[in-house]
């Protein structure tokens, strides 16, 4: 008999540290943008960085890798940074529109970066319904278990 159990501990652990790895790439990948942007920009004198990355945890077992919008709001003499989630839209990719505040080779530079993270969105996406599925598979097989040693086999 299989150790389904076993199995099952096994490939969600694997699962889950592969996803934890796609996390760590996520987020490496918004620091560099973010040293890119600013770069680019302080050699055309500039020094706000528009748009940015922002890699949260949005429940127990999911991250979410998404581009915010830079805004600054004047109070009581002071700026203070404000951010606003850009909307995706449906599947794993931005649209070509929704960084049309960004001109230039930033754009470029994001449009780059976004495809990069297009790909990790993907793999994200792809890894939690792959461990979603094996945890419910292995639920249904084991009621199946439960339910075959309840049923007594009549001998022929």
């Amino acid at each position: 008999m299989i150790d389904t159990e076993r199995v099952t501990e096994q490939s969600v652990e694997f699962l889950d540290t592969a996803y934890q790895d796609i996390v760590e790439q996520a987020k490496r990948l918004a620091e560099q943008y973010f040293e890119q942007a600013q770069r680019h920009l302080a050699e055309e004198g500039k020094n706000h960085v528009p748009a940015l990355i922002a890699v949260q945890q949005i429940s127990p077992n999911a991250w979410g890798f998404y581009w915010v919008r830079v805004h600054y709001v004047r109070e009581e003499g002071k700026g203070n940074a404000v951010t606003r989630k850009i909307p995706k839209g449906p599947r794993h990719k931005y649209p070509q529109g929704a960084f049309s505040f960004v001109k230039g080779t930033l754009l470029r530079i994001m449009r780059n970066y976004e495809n990069r993270l297009a790909e990790l969105r993907q793999l994200a996406a792809e890894n939690r319904a792959m461990r979603k599925t094996i945890l419910a598979w292995t639920g249904r097989y084991q009621k199946i278990l439960v339910v075959e040693d309840q049923i007594p086999l009549e001998e022929m």
